[in-house]
């Protein structure tokens, strides 16, 4: 009995440690309860610009969509615009994206309408945000000054005044050419006439002809003798090719025999 005592007294301490450790672990019944429907970001009073993320909750039991507006203050309630919105819930989310960067400085409202199948809706609301104005310019903290640094001197070379170049102008004479001298052979060369120089004509074509005849006959030697040059580097060649594959068929012929000649050998001396 007293065994069973002690048992049930070390089951119950047991439970109560659970119970206490369970009650330390699990969070409290508001944190958690869904937060309400609302917007939580921007909060009233907050300073925006540019584009602006829109957070909060739009859900409901029975729930169609939601509406995000906005309104520059002072305004009546048909001032609002609609921006964005959605057919899903949001739960502690991303609402939508308020572009606030055309528009004029001031105090806007943003308001969230929740609307129900039936056309019922319910409003909530984000009050005095600051659109675009300028925070205040903090004031600058003085520094103390410190000692003036005292700039270092730095010498500057003075330029070297280049001499003046002296140009001087040399005139060359004018030395004329001598005129020649008539010579007696000069004279006579002169009173030679036309038949001199005909001669001279026919005899300068003769030279002519005659030199591109050697000269034709020199090619065709030339070229014969390339074509003889060829025909024997060619023969050379084929001789030497034919010489190879004679004295490569008189070495297989001969391997061939003497392997015959090594097998009768080499039998006669197993018998």
């Amino acid at each position: 009995m007293t065994n069973l005592a002690r048992r049930l007294s070390t089951i119950q301490l047991a439970l109560l440690i659970l119970a206490l450790v369970s009650a330390l672990w699990m969070p409290a019944p508001s944190a958690l309860a869904q937060s309400g429907p609302g917007i939580t970001s921007p909060g009233t009073g907050s300073s925006v610009q540019g584009s602006v993320v829109v957070r909060g909750t739009a859900s409901n039991d029975s729930f169609a969509r939601y509406e995000l507006y906005f309104k520059q203050e002072p305004s009546g309630d048909e001032s609002y615009i609609w921006f964005t919105g959605n057919t899903s819930q949001v739960f502690d989310g991303e609402l939508g994206i308020w572009q606030t960067g055309d528009l004029a400085p001031g105090t806007y409202t943003l308001r969230l309408r929740i609307v129900r199948p039936d056309g019922n809706y319910g409003e909530f609301f984000a009050r005095d945000l600051r659109v675009n104005l300028e925070a205040p310019t903090p004031t600058p903290t003085e520094t103390p000054a410190g000692p003036t640094p005292t700039p270092i001197p730095i010498d500057t070379p003075t330029p070297i005044t280049q001499p003046t170049p002296v140009v001087v102008s040399v005139t060359q004479p004018n030395l004329a050419e001598p005129s020649p001298t008539a010579t007696p052979e000069l004279v006579a060369l002169g009173s030679g006439g036309g038949n001199s120089g005909g001669n001279q004509s026919a005899a300068s074509g003769s030279s002519q002809e005659a030199a591109v005849a050697d000269t034709a006959s020199e090619g065709n030697a030339i070229t014969r003798e390339l074509g003889a040059a060829i025909s024997l580097d060619r023969l050379s060649e084929r001789f030497f090719t034919g010489a190879r594959w004679t004295a490569g068929v008189f070495l297989i012929v001969f391997a061939v025999f003497a392997a015959k000649r090594l097998i009768q050998w080499a039998l006669a001396r197993v018998n």
